[in-house]
């Protein structure tokens, strides 16, 4: 007996579906590295959505074009949320940094931007001249144990 389109569409978005959900789940997939899958999960959700919202009579390089617009899409979002991840941990770079050297005695100045990157800053002592680099990576103090004036 032959499917009708309508019970093939459902059973393939149910399928897709449950293909996203096990990639951001991980464990049946953990051989993959969580970012990726995450990755592949919303590409796949995406396209659902995209799909669910063509009209019937459409050519089928316009189904294709749809799927390259999830992939569009989907990174579009994944780069969006590791901008606003790599902020968040500049900030919490700066916050930390700021906290040891005044356990340490030290006065820090301004945040300046390292020249030529968008996420890299460093702060001077006022009281012996070192200083403290922060990225959305890593802390890099070069302060004293103890300010002194140099």
């Amino acid at each position: 007996m032959a499917k009708t389109a309508e019970v093939e569409l459902a059973q393939l978005k149910t399928a897709v579906r449950y293909l996203a959900g096990l990639l951001n789940e991980g464990t049946l997939l953990n051989q993959f590295e969580p970012a990726t899958r995450e990755e592949l999960a919303a590409i796949l959700n995406l396209l659902v959505q995209k799909v669910e919202g063509l009209p019937a009579a459409i050519p089928e390089n316009l189904v294709q074009a749809t799927a390259v617009r999830a992939i569009v899409d989907a990174a579009d979002q994944h780069s969006a949320t590791e901008q606003d991840d790599r902020q968040d941990n500049l900030q919490r770079h700066m916050s930390q940094a700021e906290t040891k050297a005044s356990i340490n005695c030290h006065t820090l100045g301004e945040w300046e931007k390292v020249e030529g990157s968008d996420n890299e800053y460093q702060a001077t002592c006022r009281g012996c001249g070192g200083f403290v680099y922060v990225s959305h990576v890593d802390i890099y103090d070069l302060l004293l144990p103890d300010c002194e004036r140099t």
